[in-house]
């Protein structure tokens, strides 16, 4: 088994997915120190000496755990993409439930309609059990784990730097967050800085990761048009927000629907292309309802009730209702009808 730092000191050499593998192949099983890499023939006197230069390397922290490809807690989502990284860097834990997620992802200078759409999102996936991807940027990023998090749900975080930089530094106290109970991630070592050459890779990290993307809020030029076609490439399905046709922070969501996105009208959309509505257990089987799913459920009928009248009548928050009503809704117990919610 290799040692950590040898990833360290390999991944070190920026190289592209691609390069890596092939070196890894010139290298040989035997090499598993950065002092062994650091002296191997397969490596080019320059690519040594810039290794060698790093000497000493920075320690890894404690609380970060370095996954090669090959092993098996690294996501299955990102081995089976067509340039996965050799290594990731990972603070906190990614579990096996992982799998099933969705990134959200826009502009960092997102309006207060994207913020709240992305933070009521994530609400409602990170409350179907759904693990809510995103970068940790300021804008539509932010309010994606920030939502996730209020939900008690999960939720990734991948960095353009290494996962022991805070980065943006506001952001340390979130990032500390997303650790505790997700996971954050980056396949640039510790100590690797936040340059903006590095941002397109980890977007395609982020893609890589989930099963669909949503973009919320991205102008024409927005790097989360990166994610998108990256997601295209890798077979996901990707959703576009709606909104005005002259907002012109949503253009690269215009551009992306033109070239075959979905329009997202209802979360339910995003959880029929995962295939887990017939999956998951229904109340009857393994769930108790809450006593707040069952004043929710005494209100709805045959007409349609809207979930901002339940929250007005019940004295609930509207976040804790929308994900009442989602859960319900995974259940079967309710069904969506005409924008308010009717009982199956």
């Amino acid at each position: 088994m290799r040692e950590p730092g040898f990833w360290q000191a390999l991944l070190s050499l920026d190289l592209s997915a691609r390069k890596f593998r092939e070196l890894l192949k010139e290298i040989g099983p035997d090499c598993r120190t950065a002092e062994e890499l650091s002296r191997s023939p397969a490596l080019s006197p320059k690519q040594r000496e810039a290794i060698q230069q790093r000497f000493p390397l920075p320690p890894i922290p404690e609380d970060v755990r370095v996954l090669p490809m090959d092993d098996p807690a690294f996501p299955e989502n990102v081995r089976l993409s067509a340039d996965p990284p050799p290594a990731l860097f990972v603070r906190g834990s990614l579990e096996p439930r992982d799998a099933l997620a969705v990134a959200i992802v826009g502009t960092r200078k997102a309006s207060p309609y994207g913020q709240s759409l992305a933070m009521r999102l994530a609400k409602e996936l990170a409350s179907a059990g759904i693990t809510v991807v995103s970068g940790a940027a300021y804008g539509i990023d932010a309010a994606a784990h920030k939502g996730a998090l209020e939900a008690g749900g999960r939720t990734i975080a991948v960095l353009g730097c290494g996962v022991d930089r805070a980065y943006p530094s506001s952001h340390r106290s979130l990032l500390d967050r997303i650790a505790s109970s997700g996971a954050v991630v980056s396949q640039f070592p510790i100590g690797t800085p936040p340059d903006a050459f590095r941002f397109p890779s980890r977007n395609f990290v982020i893609a890589a990761l989930s099963r669909a993307v949503i973009v919320v809020e991205a102008p024409a030029k927005s790097g989360a048009l990166i994610t998108a076609v990256a997601a295209v490439e890798e077979g996901r399905h990707v959703f576009v927000c709606p909104a005005p046709m002259d907002a012109e922070s949503h253009y690269g969501g215009f551009a992306l629907v033109n070239e075959g996105a979905t329009l997202l009208f209802d979360i339910g959309q995003v959880l029929e292309v995962l295939g887990i509505e017939g999956d998951l257990p229904t109340s009857s089987e393994e769930e108790d309802l809450s006593e707040s799913q069952k004043r929710i459920l005494e209100l709805i009928g045959g007409v349609p009730v809207l979930a901002d009248t339940i929250s007005d009548t019940l004295d609930l928050p509207s976040s804790q209702v929308l994900a009442e009503l989602t859960q319900l809704e995974l259940m079967g117990k309710v069904a969506r009808l005409g924008g308010g919610f009717v009982r199956s």
